[in-house]
């Protein structure tokens, strides 16, 4: 299971992220909230989760595509 994005700034959730997913493979760390959709397009190429992801890019907010990424992951 994953971290929720609830009560959590972007920076500090995917740190968090980082961590719950790092046997999966590694992720970069995200530098600034601005590049969210990008820091979270990496997710999709661990091919070790192996599970369809949400595209980042189709969510205009970061906390909606967190939370679908969560249910994906569930």
């Amino acid at each position: 299971m994953i971290t929720r994005p609830s009560g959590m700034s972007f920076l500090d959730w995917s740190s968090q992220i980082q961590t719950d997913l790092d046997s999966y493979g590694s992720i970069g760390r995200a530098d600034t909230f601005a590049a969210w959709q990008d820091w979270a397009a990496q997710l999709m190429n661990i091919t070790t989760l192996s599970r369809a992801l949400p595209d980042p890019y189709a969510f205009s907010e970061w906390r909606d595509w967190a939370e679908r990424l969560c249910g994906a992951l569930s």
